[in-house]
């Protein structure tokens, strides 16, 4: 199945920042005031336009992005009672239900937006988003070559296409679409994530040209740099996969699989047991029941002869993961070595 949780992210980043995020001509703008975040201003928006939708909306992201769900929800329904046919309303809403689980009122809800509003963009995206969690992916095709009809610079749909192509297995498809969505949008960061893993998978060495490209775009984007990181490992540029595992670690602290990562190098391409215990020693304080870690410093411990020390980490893996097939194997080896 696609990563529902990364299609997602394009609808439901709309609802916290903006409510009009995509519009078609004829809709009404909705002006987002950003620099007031206030309980009186709010209300105040909606005593001054109680009969339009505008200031409910206004309201519903203020809550979401506090995170109070269900003053959000009641808010939108404040905005559909004031205008039934409110496509941007129908939408938000349907990004809170689906952001709480209920995805069948999510799928009823934009219908109801695509019936009353039938050329919101929004909508649609979110509508063909869900036909590709069912598999139905002639009918997303529908949906996003409508909304390439309705505007043909809309980067995500070609990269929701890309997606589906991808989940075919029609490689030469999805790399075209994803291709036609930077190119649509040079700062979609998303992306030249995809273009990188996908040209990763098939050798091609612009991968980390794509890589390099999201990450002048987010520098301090740790997803970014262990994509790239990974790269370079499974390249044998190790010295670069170590300094980027170092940057990440530096951007966040707790980053297990890049001190695991590390050891890794250390442990299998370099054979510096030393370091490699050191950072998988400095995965399992991140993550203490990364089993894995655990049999990968026995591993280091019992080439440099410290066997009661592999021993017991290779006990430690085996009592976080009982079917561990490779600590058991490996503990059994050092105990006859004992």
């Amino acid at each position: 199945m696609i990563n529902r949780g990364i299609l997602y992210a394009l609808a439901f980043s709309f609802l916290l920042f903006s409510c009009e995020s995509e519009v078609t001509p004829d809709e009404p703008q909705v002006e987002i005031t950003t620099e007031v975040d206030s309980t009186e201003f709010f209300e105040n928006a909606i005593i001054a336009n109680s009969k339009t939708p505008a200031p409910y909306i206004d309201r519903a992201g203020w809550h979401l992005r506090n995170g109070r769900i269900k003053e959000g929800l009641n808010d939108l329904d404040m905005a559909l009672d004031a205008d039934s046919t409110y496509g941007p309303a129908w939408s938000a809403k349907s990004d809170v239900l689906y952001l709480i689980k209920e995805y069948e009122a999510c799928i009823e809800h934009l219908d109801v937006c695509l019936d009353y509003a039938p050329d919101h963009i929004p909508c649609k995206l979110r509508r063909a988003e869900m036909y590709t969690h069912l598999d139905q992916f002639e009918k997303a095709f529908e949906l996003l070559n409508d909304v390439l009809r309705i505007d043909e610079h809309i980067h995500e749909a070609y990269w929701m296409k890309g997606q589906i192509f991808s989940e075919m297995g029609d490689v030469d498809n999805a790399l075209s679409s994803y291709h036609t969505a930077v190119e649509v949008n040079p700062s979609f960061f998303d992306g030249y994530i995809k273009l990188g893993i996908a040209n990763a998978a098939l050798g091609n060495e612009i991968a980390e040209d794509f890589y390099k490209a999201a990450i002048s775009l987010r520098p301090n984007s740790v997803e970014a740099k262990y994509n790239l990181a990974m790269y370079y490992q499974d390249n044998s540029n190790l010295d670069r996969a170590l300094g980027l595992y170092e940057e990440i670690l530096a951007l966040d602290s707790s980053n297990a699989s890049a001190a695991f990562n590390s050891g890794y190098i250390y442990l299998e391409y370099m054979q510096d047991y030393k370091m490699g215990e050191h950072w998988f020693t400095e995965a399992i304080i991140r993550l203490p029941y990364y089993h894995q870690a655990f049999y990968n410093r026995g591993l280091c411990r019992e080439s440099m002869d410290n066997l009661e020390g592999a021993l017991s980490d290779y006990d430690e893996a085996l009592k976080l993961n009982p079917t561990f097939d490779a600590a058991a194997i490996a503990k059994g080896r050092v105990l006859n070595s004992l």
